[in-house]
């Protein structure tokens, strides 16, 4: 029953593309459009539900219920009044719409088969989720891992909004599944935006879907696809030109910025794009305007959590540290050139050392040719080399060979052609602001996913060009034969989730599966929550450290009071150690004996596991 109620949204989102289907019947793709406008009214919604609940101190499961139930019924009705509805839809080319399919089948069975199992998600992504539904809001909380307050919480909203309909994280992952498929709707209507017909269309589609870092996250609980969507949303709605959807731009914007800060790379030249467009029209008191509106969705969505991070830092985007960390500080042109660089050259690994080290000395060369360090802390996070060699289907790294390098032509093909030069060279901006902003990093791959799905229709445009000659057209089908089995090897292959294989998800138990990254302590983890459960602790002390994971031990207890005993948040004090009835401390040997009192009995499962527990 509980899983039933998750329909409410999807009820929700199908009215409301209903209710936003253009009228005009000659809008460019117009249902394709009636899906992204009804994508961006309901993730807007959902955001600003969260915020509007939390203000109330009504976070949980009645409110959620009832809010989505009116939303179904008045979406429901309204669709009901704009029947008959015309859902011309011209038939696929078969031999890309098959394969497409078969994918994303494979894709949503490994999603609905699957345990969270990434590191981000069991250290910050869905730990936050479960203090906002414990606390009954969003307001600040004591905690070592300051990720779960600093990184802006879009995708957590939406995916707060399943954990309280439903009760639990079963469906956490087709979030990104249905991200990825919207994703794919906005790049293929992008595409014909362009001029592409519809083989090109559909080649757009399957380039983006292919991609195997696209491919590993759709059974994901991160957020690199949904802020894609987004972006990709908003790429298309600018393309229009037109001043009809700037609400719908307007929610974009403010979905990017909620989401993901490496989305802003993307959405500035899109927003730039449409800007110039407008003022080309000569439309500049209405161009301000609608400038100052997207500006102000901006600011309604996002700024709210900008806030609560200021309230606890000084500063909405965090500590300087934490920023520092991830963000570069060279901005010379040569410093961004040899980022560029190794951003590309890291997405065009493939599984023949040869030609990867060719390719990385070749970047290093360039590097030491307009005197930078190749490994320059200002544009390296502090634990990458490079070149990285790292080619495997992996969620965290997985390369995307064949799509980066057909995307890289069309842009170049693009930049040349007068109809898609606008367009290729908002494209070539994402790219540098990225490679401007963004430090090269080992998981770096998922990171400019942005930028790549902007560019994705170029390739589109481009296949479909070259694919009309017959010779050509063989080699272009040998290529997405080649990009498809990439693909496939990455969803029945891939980590931390497989379909077949040792590992398999329908081969281990659940407890195991969720440790995939850690598997040396599901054990550890077990017997502390285990010791903790025997012993009836109602009010549980956590000391949890780095990259460790708060989250396994909140889905165990759920009717414990968990508290955190060491905080680095300022606003935010640590719950006193005497105040629990046992502490459960997952971080350096050092920190646990120095929080946990010389009188407690304390059991050290493993070099990182620690239970603890007062004098009888």
């Amino acid at each position: 029953m509980a899983a039933l109620l998750a329909l409410l949204p999807l009820a929700t989102l199908l009215s409301a593309a209903v209710v936003l289907r253009p009228r005009d019947e000659e809008t460019p793709q117009r249902h394709r459009l009636a899906i992204v406008r009804a994508a961006l009214a309901v993730g807007a919604g959902a955001v600003l539900s969260v915020e509007a609940l939390s203000l109330a101190g009504a976070i949980a499961r009645g409110p959620v219920i009832a809010l989505w139930a009116i939303a179904a019924v008045v979406t429901g009705y309204l669709a009901w009044r704009r029947r008959p509805v015309d859902w011309q839809i011209s038939w696929p080319p078969l031999y890309l719409a098959i394969p497409v399919a078969l994918l994303v089948l494979a894709e949503l069975v490994l999603a609905l088969a699957s345990a969270p199992n990434n590191f981000d998600s069991n250290s910050y992504h869905l730990p936050k989720i479960e203090h906002w539904v414990a606390d009954g809001d969003l307001d600040n909380y004591a905690t070592l891992q300051v990720q779960q307050i600093i990184l802006v919480p879009g995708a957590e909203f939406l995916l707060l909004h399943l954990r309280l309909l439903t009760g639990g994280d079963g469906l956490f992952n087709l979030l990104q599944w249905g991200a990825g498929l919207l994703g794919a709707v906005a790049v293929s209507r992008c595409a014909a935006q362009l001029g592409a017909g519809r083989a090109g269309q559909w080649l757009a589609a399957a380039v983006f879907l292919t991609a195997p870092a696209v491919v590993l996250e759709s059974s994901s609980t991160q957020n690199d696809l949904v802020v894609v969507a987004w972006v990709t949303c908003a790429a298309t709605i600018a393309l229009d030109t037109s001043s009809r959807d700037v609400l719908s731009l307007a929610a974009a914007a403010g979905l990017v910025t909620v989401t993901k800060s490496t989305g802003l790379m993307a959405l500035a030249p899109v927003l730039a794009y449409w800007g110039v467009a407008q003022l080309r029209e000569r439309r500049i008191a209405r161009t301000a305007a609608y400038s100052a509106l997207v500006i102000a969705a901006m600011a309604l969505l996002a700024g709210p959590s900008f806030l609560r991070v200021h309230d606890a830092f000084g500063s909405p985007l965090g500590p300087p540290a934490y920023r520092t960390s991830l963000s570069t500080e060279r901005h010379d042109p040569p410093a961004i050139l040899v980022n560029a660089l190794r951003l590309g050259a890291s997405t065009l690994l493939v599984p023949v050392p040869a030609v990867n080290e060719a390719v990385g000395k070749a970047v290093v060369g360039v590097a030491h040719l307009v005197d930078v360090d190749p490994n320059d802390p200002a544009i390296t996070q502090w634990r990458s080399i490079f070149p990285g060699t790292r080619w495997k289907p992996d969620e965290d790294r997985s390369p995307y060979p064949v799509q980066s390098a057909l995307v890289l032509v069309g842009l170049a093909v693009g930049l040349f052609s007068r109809r898609t030069r606008p367009y290729a060279l908002m494209v070539l901006g994402a790219f540098l602001l990225t490679a401007a902003v963004v430090k090269w990093q080992d998981w770096g791959n998922r990171l400019i996913l942005p930028a790549f799905s902007l560019a994705v229709p170029l390739a589109g445009v481009w296949l479909e060009r070259i694919a009309r000659r017959k010779v050509v057209a063989a080699g272009v089908a040998l290529v997405m034969a080649a990009a498809f089995a990439h693909a496939a090897a990455a969803v029945l292959l891939g980590q931390p989730r497989r379909l077949i294989g040792h590992g398999s998800v329908f081969t281990v138990d659940d407890w195991q599966e969720r440790f995939a990254r850690l598997p040396g302590q599901a054990a550890s983890y077990r017997s502390a929550i285990d010791e903790v459960r025997a012993a009836g602790a109602r009010r549980v002390g956590l000391v949890i450290e780095g990259d460790f994971w708060e989250y396994p031990i909140q889905i165990e207890l759920p009717d414990t009071e968990l508290v955190s005993v060491q905080s680095d948040v300022p606003t935010a004090p640590a719950a006193s150690v005497t105040s629990v009835d046992a502490v459960i401390c997952v971080s350096s040997a050092e920190l646990c004996r120095r929080v946990v009192p010389a009188d407690w009995r304390y059991r050290q499962i493993d070099p990182y596991v620690v239970t603890a527990f007062p004098p009888a």
